[in-house]
């Protein structure tokens, strides 16, 4: 039988009312306190009537650290693509070999037309990490610089970093032109693997761009090495960048050769 919402006045029927949601006949979702007609709250739990379940809203809640991530990157994408940063001309040093290429997984283009908001914290931050690196391979250094904080920030919300994602960072921070804070990256891998060759890579990175070149090439040795008996262990970082390796093996016993 249709009835009057004693809210609205519109023509209802049911446990609500199809127009503005006030209780007609029915019980708080929450408490299960028989609601009075009209009423837009429970008044034993406050719960609204027309409010999302607990189970629901705790669902929504356990994504809700990714999803907060996902936005804080994007934001940040947006107001550094506003704010270009000072030229500030790094020294020169190498990149990665197997950085100009993308990141495993995270694809390629411009993360300001991509919803990063969507992504994992790691994907986010690969894909910012690729912009830098496409930038840097074709000359362009004013966007490389513009897009390298982004990406630090990006990473520095991933948790537990692996030794890929802190071999990223080394690359940012080079691009930058921040040896002590590439270096601490490269040492962060070193700590945990001494002969792990992104961190001895890294670090020679790091000491090329304060101009240590003395220091630059004994890590250069280091990796030599250590080359053999590291991509034989088969990490997976290994694996990913299989291509990249001999390149950047090429690349050390250049350094090392000229001294």
């Amino acid at each position: 039988m249709s009835e009057s919402c004693p809210s609205c006045g519109a023509a209802a029927s049911g446990r609500f009312c199809p127009e503005c949601g006030v209780a007609l006949d029915a019980a708080c979702r929450e408490c299960q306190n028989p609601l009075p007609a009209g009423a837009r709250f429970c008044n034993e739990c406050g719960l609204p009537v027309s409010a999302v379940p607990v189970a629901a809203r705790r669902r929504g809640a356990a994504a809700l650290p990714w999803a907060v991530a996902g936005v804080a990157v994007a934001a940040l994408a947006g107001v550094l693509v506003l704010r270009q940063p000072a030229d500030t001309v790094a020294p020169a040093a190498p990149a990665a070999p197997f950085a100009q290429g993308a990141a495993p997984g995270a694809g390629a283009g411009d993360p300001t037309k991509v919803d990063l908001a969507s992504m994992t914290p790691r994907q986010a931050a690969d894909r910012l990490f690729d912009r830098v690196m496409q930038a840097e391979a074709t000359g362009d250094m004013a966007t490389a610089k513009q897009f390298a904080p982004m990406g630090i920030q990006a990473y520095g919300m991933v948790e537990a970093p692996d030794a890929d994602a802190r071999y990223h960072v080394v690359q940012l921070y080079r691009v930058q032109g921040d040896a002590a804070e590439a270096r601490a990256q490269a040492d962060a891998i070193l700590a945990e693997s001494p002969t792990h060759l992104f961190g001895l890579f890294g670090a020679a990175q790091a000491e090329m761009v304060r101009g240590d070149t003395g220091a630059a090439a004994g890590f250069y040795r280091r990796f030599l090495a250590a080359y053999q008996d590291e991509v034989a262990r088969g990490l997976p970082e290994y694996q990913e960048h299989q291509q990249g390796l001999p390149a950047m093996r090429a690349e050390a016993e250049k350094a090392t050769t000229a001294r």
